[in-house]
C-alpha cells in the first residue's frame, strides 16, 4: 500500500467515524424528541401555588400531600394527544395539569409569560363556579377545601395573589405589589404593559392599585356587596374550556394565580394531565414517589343542572 492510499484510508475512516458519531447523536434527538412529544415527559414544580395551606382532609399539612417546588412530575403524552383527538374524552375535575400561562394573567402583563405551571382542574364545561367569601362551590356543591381570607385583609406582597376590592359595585383596584413610603408618597415600580397608575399619599407602608387590562375584564360586583370585600366570582365554564386553581389558595405572599385572575383556560393550553410525582424519591424520610389521583371531594360534585 503506498503512502497516499494509506492517508486516503486514513482519512476515509475518520469521516466514518465521524458521520457515525453525528448520525448516532441525530437518533437519539429524534428518539428524544418522539418520546417527549408522543409518550412521556417530566415537568419541575416551580413556586408554591400547588402546595396546600388546608385541604380538608386527612392530609392536611402533610408533606407528602402537596406539590412542592423541586418535585418533578410524570406527564403522559400519550394521554394529551388522545383526549385531544377526542378518545379518552375531557380532563376531569380535580385532575392536575400543565397549563401554559394565559396572556392576560398578572404575572404575564408585568413580567413576561412564563412556559407553563401546574394547577388543578376545578371546573369542566359546563360548570357553574362561584367562589364567595372564602368558598368555592361548583354546581351549588360546596367544596372541601378553602380559599382566601374572607377579610379582604391586604397582606405584604400579594404579588402572586392580587387582592381585588370594590366599591358601588364596581371593581376599584387590584393590588399587585406593596412600597414602602417615601415621605408618604408611593412611587410605584410600574409593570410593563396594560396598566397606569399614579402616586397614593400615605401614612404607613402603601398599598399601590393598579389600574388596566386585568380591571377591565373583570365583572361588576353587586351593589349590596360589603365595600373592600374580595371579588365574588360566579361564571359557567364554556364549552372546550377548564376552570382551574391552585393548591395554596390562603396565603396572599406566594399564593396561587389562577383563573381566579385571568378567567377559565382554553383546553389546547393543557400541555398534560400529572399522573405522578417521581422526583425527588424521599422526602423527610419517607417515600416521595406517588400517583396524582383527584381528592374524594371532586367526586361528589354533581353534574350541572
Amino acid at each position: 500500500m503506498t503512502l497516499k492510499s494509506a492517508q486516503v484510508s486514513s482519512e476515509k475512516t475518520m469521516s466514518q467515524r465521524l458521520w457515525a458519531e453525528v448520525k448516532g447523536y441525530g437518533e437519539a434527538l429524534v428518539v428524544a424528541f418522539l418520546i417527549v412529544t408522543f409518550v412521556f415527559n417530566t415537568v419541575g414544580v416551580v413556586g408554591s401555588s400547588m402546595r396546600p395551606n388546608l385541604d380538608g382532609g386527612p392530609g392536611s399539612q402533610n408533606v407528602l400531600q402537596s406539590l412542592l417546588q423541586g418535585d418533578r412530575v410524570f406527564i403522559p403524552k400519550f394521554d394529551t394527544w388522545l383526549r385531544r383527538a377526542g378518545i379518552l374524552g375531557a380532563y376531569s375535575r380535580g385532575d392536575v395539569v400543565v397549563v401554559r400561562e394565559p396572556a392576560n394573567s398578572p404575572t404575564a402583563q408585568a413580567r413576561g409569560r412564563r412556559p407553563f405551571f401546574i394547577k388543578r382542574i376545578i371546573g369542566i364545561p359546563g360548570d357553574h363556579v362561584r367562589i364567595e367569601a372564602g368558598q368555592v362551590y361548583v354546581n351549588d356543591f360546596p367544596l372541601n377545601q378553602s380559599f382566601i381570607t374572607a377579610s379582604g385583609e391586604i397582606r405584604p406582597d400579594p404579588l402572586d395573589f392580587p387582592v381585588v376590592t370594590q366599591s358601588g359595585g364596581q371593581v376599584t383596584g387590584m393590588v399587585i405589589e406593596f412600597l414602602e413610603a417615601e415621605e408618604n408618597i408611593a412611587y410605584p415600580e410600574l409593570p410593563t404593559h396594560g396598566f397606569y397608575t399614579s402616586a397614593i399619599d400615605i401614612a404607613n407602608p402603601d398599598v399601590q392599585l393598579y389600574y388596566g387590562e386585568t380591571l377591565a375584564s373583570l365583572k361588576s360586583i353587586p351593589a349590596d356587596a360589603p365595600e373592600n370585600t374580595p371579588f365574588v366570582l360566579d361564571l359557567v365554564v364554556p364549552e372546550g374550556h377548564y376552570f382551574v386553581m391552585g393548591d395554596n389558595r390562603e396565603n396572599a405572599k406566594g399564593g396561587s394565580e389562577d383563573s381566579r385572575y385571568f378567567g377559565a383556560i382554553k383546553g389546547l393550553t393543557i400541555g398534560g394531565k400529572a399522573s405522578a410525582v417521581i422526583w425527588p424519591p424521599m422526602r423527610h424520610g419517607q417515600w416521595n414517589w406517588r400517583r396524582l389521583t383527584p381528592p374524594e371531594t371532586f367526586r361528589e360534585i354533581p353534574d350541572p343542572s
